[in-house]
Parts: structure tokens; sequence; C-alpha cells
């Protein structure tokens, strides 16, 4: 049988892998290892402009009905020491909007530090704590277009994330933080809300929520925007997500995920998100 931290690592690493956003709070065993991969095809027919929802084709003059995007991950979590991890991720992104744009590329890679503040194993009537700082390295695509990969800038992310097992089979977790980016790309500000609900000894559920929302005053089409500008503009976007996880082997799981964007501003609007995620823990 696996051991219980083995276990949570795994189910822990399999929605993060899935929706790149978001920290668990709990870590990896000092000198464990943990790896995820994900792929996930995203789709979408509209697009907010400023506020208001449009169709991409009336957005393109035609030249695009459909926005899909490919994107592949890799994330790294390794146990430093009984209350600090080290994680690190990157990636592979294609962008298609019809015969508008179209981009690919490294997306942004991320590479942090996670100190657990609380540890609600050895204190049970208390949550997990954990503070995080990352640093931001931007891929190599152009940040400046419609088919951006990402933001295109360097930057830095600092965060704090709760969790807590409620009973043997349910666990809460929820993550609050902010980014800085260089290249007047305005500060975010995001967070994360999480629920995982083992119903069978090796299966699980997860269901979550994340809204993102970068600051600023610039809109897509408004006063002062220009295509140069795509990343200054001020963008949000919530999402809803839900994945089912089977853990096998005693140190391995796999996945599948869903999402929807269920708001937003300055982007587009995924009506569907499809990705398969495997962990492996060591």
């Amino acid at each position: 049988m696996p051991s219980r931290h083995l276990l949570i690592a795994i189910l822990a690493a399999l929605p993060l892998v899935a929706f790149a956003e978001g920290d668990s709070p709990w870590l990896p065993i000092p000198g464990q290892v943990a790896l995820g991969l994900n792929h996930t095809e995203q789709s979408g027919d509209k697009a907010y402009i400023g506020s208001t929802l449009l169709p991409l084709s009336a957005i393109t003059g035609g030249a695009a009905s459909n926005y899909k995007r490919a994107t592949t991950t890799l994330r790294l979590d390794y146990g430093l020491s009984d209350s600090l991890a080290f994680d690190a991720a990157i990636g592979y992104a294609k962008v298609k909007v019809g015969a508008a744009d179209s981009d690919s590329g490294m997306t942004d890679s991320t590479l942090g530090l996670r100190w657990r503040v609380l540890d609600e194993y050895e204190n049970p009537a208390l949550p997990t704590l954990t503070l995080r700082a990352a640093a931001i390295l931007k891929g190599n695509y152009d940040g400046a277009r419609l088919a951006s990969v990402g933001k295109g800038a360097n930057g830095f992310e600092a965060a704090v994330v709760l969790g807590k097992q409620i009973i043997p089979a349910l666990a809460l977790w929820a993550e609050v933080g902010v980014q800085k980016r260089a290249d007047n790309v305005p500060n975010a500000t995001f967070y994360e809300l999480g629920s995982r609900y083992r119903f069978a000894p090796q299966w699980s559920a997860s269901l979550g929520y994340g809204n993102k929302k970068f600051g600023g005053d610039l809109d897509i089409g408004g006063a002062g925007f220009s295509p140069a500008r795509f990343q200054q503009v001020r963008e949000q976007r919530g999402v809803a997500k839900f994945s089912v996880g089977y853990a096998f082997a005693g140190n391995q799981g796999v996945a599948l995920n869903l999402a929807k964007a269920t708001s937003g501003r300055n982007t587009v609007k995924d009506d569907q998100a499809v990705g398969l995620s495997y962990a492996f823990a060591f």
C-alpha cells in the first residue's frame, strides 16, 4: 500500500498539472519527486472585447470563426525539507485563430519555492498553510498579437495557499496571489478554489474555480489600443474546472480534465477545454 503522503502527493498533483494555474498546500516529503505531464485542447468561437461578448467572425471580419489552442505542460515538484519544496514548470503551446493569426512556442516557465508554515498533520485542529514565491520566465513567442501564447514578459509571483483534509475522503483548498511582470504588463491578482473527493480507494474527483485579473484601463478596441499593446490590456478570466483521477501502482495517477470559461474581459471564451494528465512520484 502507498504511504499516506505519497498518495496525497499524487492526488494533489493531478488537478494542478491539469489546469496549470494553482498550487497545492501539501508538499512532497523530503527527497520525494513528483512529475506531472498534461496535454489540453481548448476551443471557442467567441471573445470578450472589453466586457462585451462577440462572435470571433465579427471581430476578425470573417477571417476566423474559431479559436483553438493546444498546450502541453511538464511540472516537477521536489521535497527539499519537511517544510520546503521546489517546483518548476515548462510547456509548449500552439494557438490558431482561423486565417486571422496563429502562433506557437514555449510557454512561460516558472521556478518556485513553497514554504509550509502550518501542517494539519502535526496540528489536526489547524489547516495546512503554505507560502509560495516564483519567478516567471517568458517563453519564445510574440506576446503582442491576437494569437499570443501568453503575456511575453518576465515576472514574479507570490501566493498564499490554504488547505484542509476535512475527512479522509474530502479535501478543500484555496489560493490567493499576485503577479508582477515587466514590459508594461499590468499587475495581476488571482484566486483558486478547489475540492477533491476520493469516492473509491483509487478514484477521486476534483471540482474547482479560478479567476485571474490584470489591472489597468486599456480595452481591446478602446482609446489608445493598438495590436502592439495586446500585452497591456485589462484582461480577466473566470474558469470552472472538473477532473476525475485514478491512482495506481502505488505512485502513479492519470486524470481526465474538463474546463470552461464562465466570464471574462478582453479574452477568448473557451466553450470547452479537455485535457489528459499523468503524475508519477518517487
